[in-house]
């Protein structure tokens, strides 16, 4: 999702936001493909779950949904959404809020997330 850019220095965009601590967003999306959907083996990133990922004032606020409405997984998913994100460099905290429109569908599946699954994409 992220393009590896370096800075003048030859530093890796994540490792120099770990030197200045400050929040740099992709990195925060490549904490999150940590984030395991527990029932289908899958990350959210590439379960297409992650809807928006805003940082201000030190705390990561992600807008996400989850695959079904019922899906009793909402918790557990927002506690690994708070582990992945812990002591991430400009991050103090993080906002999960779980929101159903445009409705989840299997198209907003990476290729990837689709070939996990064994899917043909």
């Amino acid at each position: 999702m992220q393009t590896e850019h370096r800075d003048p220095m030859g530093t890796p965009p994540g490792v120099a936001s770990w030197l200045r601590d400050k929040a740099d967003v992709g990195l925060v999306v490549d904490l999150l493909y940590e984030v395991i959907d527990p029932e289908l083996g899958v990350n959210i990133v590439d379960l297409g779950l992650l809807y928006a990922l805003h940082i201000s004032d030190r705390v990561a606020q992600v807008k996400m949904t989850l695959t079904t409405p019922g899906c009793p997984l909402g918790g557990y998913i927002d506690d690994e959404i708070h582990r992945a994100l812990s002591g991430a460099p400009g991050i103090d905290d993080a906002s999960v809020e779980i929101v159903w429109e445009p409705p989840w569908g299997p198209p907003m599946m990476s290729d990837l997330a689709k070939t996990q699954l064994g899917w043909r994409s």
